[in-house]
């Protein structure tokens, strides 16, 4: 078992909201004060995931800077580090303690599911090390992944938070956002059903 693994709730959205995803934002900001210094986010889709940890870095004040990274591109500020877990991992080790940052690492798990590999094991070492610095500090590393795949090593130290599909409420939203009135001219029992239908699938494929 991991040390924590949370279903998000979903706020749900309508027009009114001055910020979608509301009640997503205030349960991982509440994780990140609670001092959790290891997230990892399972999720279908990055674009929305990414979305509420933007919303997540406004939310406090101040503001938390917000850094992503992928192995093809390197960070998203100067593109360094490409090709490099250990840079990356590095650069958050570097970065000010006394500064609260966002550090989301994309697609990591194929880089630690195999800790007893050359390749691995200094990089499951290093996320070890960084979860017991990152305590004391306001940085926290957050790992998003469409997949949970963790070794033991790391089981204990990692809070596992699953990022939810869309419910109804923010299917019929989609739904008005994406289809042109004149198109699809539906409502009452017919919306409902096209709504139930839609539920399960992800937000691209609505």
């Amino acid at each position: 078992m991991t040390k924590s693994h949370q279903k998000l709730a979903h706020s749900g959205i309508n027009n009114s909201d001055k910020k979608p995803y509301i009640a997503l934002v205030e349960q991982i900001d509440l994780t990140i004060r609670a001092r959790y210094p290891l997230l990892y986010i399972i999720a279908v889709e990055e674009e929305p995931t990414e979305e509420v940890l933007r919303q997540v870095a406004t939310y406090s004040q101040p503001q938390r800077r917000l850094l992503f990274w992928d192995i093809v591109r390197g960070w998203d500020d100067n593109n360094s580090d490409k090709g490099s877990v250990m840079g990356a991992l590095l650069r958050i080790a570097k970065a000010d303690e006394q500064e609260s940052a966002l550090f989301v690492l994309r697609d990591l798990h194929p880089f630690i599911k195999n800790p007893t590999t050359e390749k691995s094991a200094p990089i499951v070492r290093e996320l070890r090390n960084l979860t017991r610095e990152l305590k004391r500090s306001r940085k926290t590393l957050i790992l998003t992944s469409h997949t949970l795949d963790l070794p033991e090593e790391l089981l204990q130290e990692v809070t596992v938070i699953d990022f939810p599909l869309p419910n109804p409420p923010e299917i019929d939203y989609l739904i008005k956002q994406l289809v042109v009135p004149e198109k699809l001219q539906v409502s009452g029992l017919a919306r409902e059903q096209l709504v139930k239908a839609c539920q399960g699938l992800s937000r691209t494929r609505i």
